[in-house]
């Protein structure tokens, strides 16, 4: 003869809810079997009433409806922007071919990437072993003298973006007269060698922020470092 158990003679404790969520998922069809429990089942409300499980399991579907919304929102708008930043690069692509001297580079850079890339400052710090080689950009070329300049050459040799803000002294040295910038970002510029710096200032200290992605910066490099290359072979 079959035992018949009577649940409510179990203690709750040892049942364990895992036990029973998993037997649930590994037997959804029971309660096919036993609809009168769906009609018994009910969940607190915030409101203090209890919903039946129809109607909670209706809020799940609009709750995860929204989240998938939102996500697809999201989704577009990182899409607009890719499309946005492709256009600009190829707008500062066009503008560095036309580009027959290091002035002209230079000045292409400081417009297109401050206008496009919504920037601040834009700058350069170029290597001092190039001094010979850039002539009239002395302004721009890494002083030897600087207590900071061997830490500016490994960030340069590194050849991976580096993000401030830094100490008043090396504010100084990379942004001049912008120093009171809130954030700022180092491009290493190389090719077989490395080149230098390009240095992007904003006054919004969430700009640039260590940790943020750095695949369109160093593709920015990249695009500066092989027109400088083609100006200092």
């Amino acid at each position: 003869m079959t035992k018949t158990i009577n649940v409510k003679q179990i203690p709750a404790e040892t049942i364990g809810e895992s036990s029973v969520m998993d037997y649930l998922k590994n037997n959804p069809a029971i309660l096919d079997r036993y609809p009168d429990i769906l009609s018994k089942l009910t969940f607190p409300h915030e409101s203090g009433v209890a919903v039946s499980l129809v109607e909670r399991q209706i809020k799940v579907l609009r709750d995860e409806n929204q989240n998938l919304k939102n996500k697809l929102s999201e989704l577009v708008h990182i899409a607009r922007e890719n499309e946005e930043l492709s256009q600009r690069f190829h707008r500062l692509s066009l503008e560095l071919m036309t580009a027959e001297h290091l002035h002209d580079i230079i000045a292409m850079t400081h417009d297109q990437v401050e206008t496009f890339f919504y920037t601040d400052y834009v700058g350069f710090c170029f290597h001092d072993d190039l001094a010979s080689q850039l002539k009239g950009q002395e302004k721009n070329i890494l002083n030897p003298d600087s207590k900071h300049a061997n830490k500016v050459r490994s960030w340069m040799h590194d050849r991976k973006p580096i993000f401030g803000p830094f100490d008043p002294g090396m504010r100084k040295l990379l942004l001049g007269e912008q120093g009171q910038l809130s954030s700022c970002a180092l491009i290493p510029l190389y090719h077989t060698s490395d080149i230098g710096l390009l240095i992007l200032g904003s006054k919004s200290k969430d700009r640039f922020v260590d940790g943020m992605g750095t695949v369109f910066l160093t593709q920015l490099g990249e695009l500066i470092s092989s027109k400088l290359n083609s100006y200092l072979r």
